[in-house]
């Protein structure tokens, strides 16, 4: 019985946490923090500690399946890719929209772009923190010149000052929220020595 940990970044919410998976016999069974990642810090949510359920789930999809006459049927990648490109060339540009990840490089983000322009004829693409952050995300470009983080997270811990707006962090980013709480815990420890 052979155990191996693989480093690998968390998929669940944007802030990029580190973690390794614990490999055994060639399948993730646990999830391990990273001592050295840089924006996790070794520690992990619990969204984190469960990341590696859903990759050996009974659940999750392994071969494509096509629905014919009220039936989901599994069929060939090649039959399942051919659907694809036929439901794909019998679309109209306006109807149809390309949403790329913002986990992904700006260069995987342009290549969708230009995938939704000359693939699909659609100049509807947009990046998921465009769509789903719309109007925070024109408040960051037009004062600081980018829709997102123009900071790192390593930095929140470290500010005398953190204004939070319309986003529950602890729910959705609870290592952001960890840096919140330990820059309130510097900021109080700096406030009692003056």
């Amino acid at each position: 019985m052979e155990i191996k940990y693989v480093s690998t970044t968390c998929p669940y919410c944007g802030t990029g946490c580190g973690f390794k998976l614990v490999v055994r016999d060639g399948k993730a069974f646990d999830a391990a923090h990273r001592q050295r990642s840089p924006v996790s810090g070794g520690k992990l949510c619990p969204k984190g500690r469960c990341a590696h359920e859903f990759i050996n789930s009974p659940d999750r999809l392994e071969k494509p399946l096509i629905k014919k006459d009220g039936e989901f049927v599994e069929v060939t990648w090649d039959e399942a890719y051919d659907l694809i490109a036929e439901k794909f060339g019998s679309c109209k540009p306006d109807e149809i929209a390309c949403l790329s990840s913002a986990r992904t490089s700006n260069e995987e983000n342009c290549l969708m772009q230009k995938f939704a322009r000359v693939a699909l004829r659609t100049p509807t693409s947009i990046t998921a923190p465009g769509s789903a952050t719309h109007p925070p995300s024109r408040g960051l470009a037009a004062v600081f010149g980018s829709g997102a983080m123009t900071n790192s997270i390593r930095d929140i811990a470290e500010s005398k000052c953190v204004f939070v707006l319309g986003s529950n962090t602890f729910e959705q980013h609870p290592l952001i929220g960890r840096s919140i709480i330990r820059a309130r815990g510097a900021a109080a420890r700096s406030r009692t020595r003056c």
